[in-house]
């Protein structure tokens, strides 16, 4: 369980640096590869909670439960049991 917390985290770290780069844009180099990365990825993650909505719509808090998996994918859908 420790390798997701530090996935997570990781993960965690990547949005927070996406964020920061769509409100103070970094140099051109890093720029685009970082916001086609997180746009990839958001997709994805999109696509997940589309995929998986019926699972997540037994959940207590089904909104909450479906921010986490826009956020941490696989990651979190691994986590529920």
């Amino acid at each position: 369980m420790h390798f997701l917390s530090f996935a997570k985290g990781a993960l965690a770290m990547f949005w927070l640096v996406a964020l920061f780069n769509l409100v103070y844009p970094s140099g051109e180099p890093q720029q685009r590869p970082l916001l086609l990365a997180a746009g990839a990825i958001l997709l994805v993650h999109v696509g997940e909670a589309a995929l998986f909505n019926r699972k997540l719509k037994t959940r207590p808090y089904p909104w909450l439960e479906r921010l986490q998996v826009l956020l941490f994918g696989f990651l979190h859908l691994r986590g529920l049991r």
